[in-house]
C-alpha cells in the first residue's frame, strides 16, 4: 500500500480492491479481542510503572530529592513519571505513522488500519488508568482537578471512536499525537516539585523543549495542517455518506475542544517562557 490510494476512497470493503490493491478486512484486519487486550494491557502496565518503576527511577535519578518528599507528592511524581512513559510511547508512534507510514493519507475515508487503533488502545487504556489512579492515589493535578476530569473524559469519548471504527485513519492518528509534548510538561512538574529553581539549566532545557514540541504537534499539525487538509473533504457528499455519524460528531466537537485548550495552553507556555527569560536576563 502506498500514496497511490485514490482519495475519497473506501478500503474497508474490499470494493476498490482491483484498482489499488487494498486487502479485504478480514485478511489484514486484527480480531476485536485483540483491541480489547490492547486497551486492558495498558491499564495494567500503567498501574505496573505507577507502582513500580517510576518510584524506582525517579529515586535513582534524583536520590535525596526524591526520597525526602512526603508520600502524597511522592505519588504525585510517580505520576508523572507514569504519565511520561506513555505519552512518549504514543506520540512518537504516532508521529511516525503521520510522516513515515504510506499506508494511509488526508484523503482516505473509510480504512481499517490497526496501527492507528491500537495507538488509540494505548490513549484509551491510559486515560482510564490516569484518572482512576488520579482519583484514588493522588487527588491534586496540575491543570486543576475539574479541567483534568473533562479533558480525560473527552480523551476516552475520542478514543473509543478511534477503537471502534475505521474511519478517517489519517485524522484519528492525530488523537494519541496530541500526547507527544507531554512528557516534558510532566518533567516541568517533577522538577518543580524536586525544588528545582526555573532559571535552573534542566528547568529551562525543558521549558524550550516542551513550548517547541507543543507549537509543532499541538498548533502547527493538529490545527492548521489538519483543517487544512479537512477542508476539502468536508465539502465532499462522500464524507457524510460514508463516515459513521460519530466519528464526524467526535471530529466535529473533539477536535475544535482540544485545538481551543491547545491554543489557551499555548500562550500560557509562551507568557511563562518569556517571563522566565526576562527573570533570567535581569539576574545577568
Amino acid at each position: 500500500m502506498n500514496s497511490s490510494i485514490a482519495p475519497f476512497s473506501d478500503l474497508s470493503t474490499g470494493d476498490n480492491m482491483s484498482e489499488t490493491g487494498a486487502l479485504p478486512i478480514s485478511d489484514k484486519s486484527p480480531s476485536d479481542v485483540s483491541y480489547l487486550t490492547t486497551v486492558l494491557c495498558a491499564i495494567a502496565v500503567f498501574f505496573c510503572i505507577f507502582k513500580f518503576v517510576s518510584p524506582w527511577l525517579l529515586q535513582a535519578v534524583f536520590g535525596k530529592r526524591y526520597v525526602s518528599l512526603p508520600d502524597p507528592k511522592k505519588r504525585f511524581l510517580d505520576e508523572a513519571g507514569a504519565c511520561t512513559c506513555f505519552s512518549t510511547v504514543m506520540g512518537c508512534w504516532s508521529l511516525y505513522i503521520h510522516y513515515l507510514d504510506t499506508d494511509i493519507n488526508s484523503t482516505l475515508l473509510r480504512y481499517d488500519y490497526p496501527p492507528v487503533r491500537h495507538n488509540c488502545c494505548i490513549l484509551l487504556g491510559f486515560s482510564i488508568a490516569d484518572l482512576i489512579t488520579k482519583f484514588v492515589f493522588v487527588g491534586e493535578s496540575e491543570l486543576g482537578m475539574m479541567t483534568f476530569i473533562v479533558h480525560h473524559l473527552v480523551s476516552i469519548v475520542i478514543s473509543c471512536v478511534g477503537v471502534c471504527t475505521t474511519s478517517l485513519p489519517f485524522y484519528v492518528n492525530m488523537g494519541p499525537m496530541l500526547e507527544f509534548s507531554n512528557p516534558f510538561l510532566n518533567m516541568r512538574t517533577i522538577l518543580k516539585e524536586l525544588g528545582f529553581p526555573a532559571l535552573s539549566t534542566p528547568y529551562k532545557i525543558n521549558g524550550i523543549l516542551w513550548l517547541l514540541s507543543f507549537f509543532f504537534v499541538r498548533i502547527v499539525i493538529t490545527l492548521f495542517v489538519a483543517w487544512y487538509k479537512f477542508a476539502p473533504l468536508m465539502l465532499t457528499s462522500e464524507l457524510y455518506e460514508q463516515v459513521e455519524v460519530i466519528t464526524l460528531v467526535a471530529i466535529f466537537t473533539g477536535g475544535p475542544f482540544f485545538n481551543i485548550l491547545s491554543v489557551y495552553w499555548f500562550i500560557k507556555i509562551w507568557q511563562g517562557t518569556i517571563k522566565v527569560l526576562k527573570s533570567g536576563q535581569k539576574n545577568i
